[in-house]
């Protein structure tokens, strides 16, 4: 794969641990976002800085010229102001013109529903809910990158993903972190680098059309997830809220148990992280490594 040049539209937090680990392997690689500037980093390890509103489909063709052969990354979220399912449908079409061969879009495991459902495992056979408006637009570009356009897509539902700098962590030190209803329900999540190592498996050996979820082996709850945390940084249990109260929104829970296993059998895959403890104690190895 190290001659298969990458591109990534919209690079945020994972498109950026995506980019580091490509260029490491010694890809040619090219990012793109509407913010070119927190980009510098990956620009002084090689990668092509690009500015590019995914909203404006004229943008994208310049965007994909030149990359042959090579994988579209997509995670930009749905875009409003397009018809639906625009942003990915525009962008696998100036990939297949430009003769990339792979394009994987980043999408959700929320779109099971937003009510707690603690006893039942989400799987790839599991049903989404086509009842849930906030979801709409992630269902619409799900079904514009199925379509294909003439070039090999897999679509991969990331669980909540976490890592240095994100999840948690480090919204317990901010102290913006509540438990939902005491912290009983049930949640899963994935480190980003499993979600690094995901992506590259589905461009590289991902069959046609596929869509897998993406989570680490062991679901728990928010207060087992927080109450491990919390010991770790020497920090109180954060505040609870109730789902439902009186006055105020409605809160959602969209997270739920499950099952990646799927994707980890049919591409080879083995989770460095299987667990949160993992990768939790990673990320503070990283953090401790970086001063």
């Amino acid at each position: 794969m190290s001659d298969t040049p990458l591109v990534i539209i919209g690079c945020g937090y994972i498109g950026a641990r995506v980019a580091r680990a490509a260029l490491a392997a010694g890809r040619h690689v090219r990012v793109c976002a509407r913010s070119t500037g927190r980009l510098a980093p990956l620009g002084e390890l090689g990668a092509e800085l690009k500015y590019l509103d995914a909203a404006l489909p004229k943008q994208l063709s310049p965007i994909l010229s030149g990359m042959r052969g090579g994988t579209c990354l997509y995670s930009v979220p749905p875009i409003g102001s397009v018809p639906p399912g625009d942003g990915p449908r525009k962008a696998l079409q100036a990939a297949a013109g430009a003769g990339l061969q792979a394009f994987v879009y980043l999408s959700s495991a929320g779109l099971y529903g937003h009510d707690p459902d603690d006893d039942v495992w989400i799987d790839d056979d599991t049903e989404i809910r086509l009842d849930d408006p906030p979801m709409t637009g992630v269902r619409n570009d799900e079904d514009a990158v199925r379509a294909g356009h003439g070039i090999r897509t897999c679509i991969l539902r990331l669980a909540p993903v976490y890592g240095p700098g994100r999840g948690v962590r480090a919204r317990l030190r901010k102290g913006d972190y509540r438990l939902l209803d005491g912290g009983v329900h049930a949640i899963s999540r994935i480190h980003v680098d499993d979600v690094v190592a995901h992506v590259f498996a589905a461009e590289e050996r991902a069959p046609h059309g596929m869509t897998y979820l993406c989570a680490d082996a062991e679901p728990t709850t928010q207060l087992a997830y927080a109450t491990w945390l919390c010991e770790r940084l020497g920090l109180p249990l954060p505040a609870s809220r109730a789902l439902l109260e009186p006055g105020k929104a409605r809160g959602a829970h969209r997270n739920r148990k499950i099952r990646g296993d799927r994707i980890r059998s049919d591409l080879g895959l083995t989770l460095r992280y299987p667990t949160f403890r993992d990768g939790e104690a990673a990320i503070e190895a990283e953090e401790a490594a970086a001063g």
